[in-house]
């Protein structure tokens, strides 16, 4: 073996040793969730409403579409060893033809996701629009939809630090809510959200996930809130701060302090730091249900998930490629995906 290859391997290795339990070996019920950034998940059908230049929509080919399907789709299903998550929350994706080639390219057609949810919001609505390239946020569940899923908007009009970025002035992703039935006749409801991007100013990302906090606390005081996407704030001491005040009283994983220490989803290379921008969290209730912290990891399953930065030393998330002239393909994302168990109340 080449010295990249064992310390995949070593690296995988570990990650297996340091995942929890089967539900089979816990003593409480448990579901999973997980939330994946698949990095730019372009479809093959142009969008007359979109423009298509430098930071806008892409059409990629039916081969690039089928291929990065694939890749993704390796990643969900030998997560937890082999079962999928539960929940999963997506990143970048950019319709619900984009949804479905991922949930076609999962074993059995991804028949176990009764739940594929995206949202079109049109580009040309008043504003606040959505983001001009096209990307959103989408949801798929092995938990049925309790009630029709929604999204709504950030309203970043109002700051004049946030109108210079993600596309056009003052639009970011619209925030996908989607209600699931949970098993004991409950229910749990999802924010998915993919905030204003590390190219806008702090407040900006405040003003969004303030913005999920406030819909959140219109739910019954017993229904399980769980907020999960990628959130951009970076490692940052600021940006920590920022966070925890945004989402104030609210369940974080002890990880997400990880203040450039040890690993995260997605590494800086300019900076050299990690940073988990990727986020689970979980806004207390009265639930029989509650997220366990203790289980937040890093899901690493397929080796194209990373490689070795020879120049920064360091093993890194591996972004996808195709090589049209021999149709190969390689990477998976440029971020890691991250998951966490929620479990029942003793």
């Amino acid at each position: 073996m080449t010295f990249k290859t064992t310390l995949a391997a070593c690296l995988t290795s570990v990650l297996a040793l340091t995942t929890p339990l089967a539900a089979s070996a816990q003593d409480a019920p448990r579901l999973t969730v997980m939330t994946y950034n698949v990095e730019n998940f372009f479809d093959a059908v142009d969008d007359p409403r979109m423009p298509n230049a430098d930071s806008a929509e892409v059409i990629n080919s039916e081969a690039w579409v089928q291929a990065k399907a694939s890749a993704v789709a390796r990643v969900i299903q030998r997560f937890d060893f082999g079962k999928g998550p539960d929940v999963l929350v997506l990143s970048e994706v950019e319709s619900q033809q984009a949804l479905d080639a991922i949930k076609a390219a999962l074993p059995d057609a991804g028949a176990a996701y009764v739940t594929a949810v995206l949202v079109d919001a049109d580009p040309n609505r008043p504003d606040p629009k959505p983001d001009r390239r096209g990307i959103k946020v989408a949801v798929l569940s092995k938990l049925a939809t309790a009630s029709q899923a929604v999204s709504f908007p950030v309203d970043l009009i109002k700051e004049p630090s946030c109108l210079s970025r993600d596309g056009a002035p003052g639009t970011t992703r619209d925030i996908l809510q989607v209600d699931l039935a949970m098993p004991d006749g409950g229910e749990m409801t999802v924010f998915a959200g993919h905030l204003p991007s590390g190219g806008n100013p702090l407040v900006c990302r405040e003003i969004a996930a303030k913005t999920l906090v406030a819909r959140a606390s219109t739910l019954p005081a017993n229904r399980l809130v769980i907020a999960a996407g990628d959130f951009n704030f970076n490692c940052a001491p600021a940006e920590r701060k920022g966070l925890h005040n945004a989402l104030a009283g609210w369940i974080i994983p002890q990880d997400l302090e990880n203040g450039c220490r040890g690993n995260g989803s997605q590494f800086y290379y300019k900076e050299k730091t990690w940073s988990y921008l990727d986020v689970i969290a979980e806004r207390p209730s009265k639930s029989n249900w509650t997220l366990d912290p203790q289980t937040f990891r890093t899901v690493l399953v397929d080796f194209e998930q990373f490689f070795w930065d020879e120049r920064d030393q360091v093993m890194r998330p591996k972004a996808f490629r195709l090589n049209t002239t021999t149709g190969k393909a390689s990477g998976t994302s440029d971020h890691w995906p991250v998951a966490v168990d929620v479990v029942r109340k003793p």
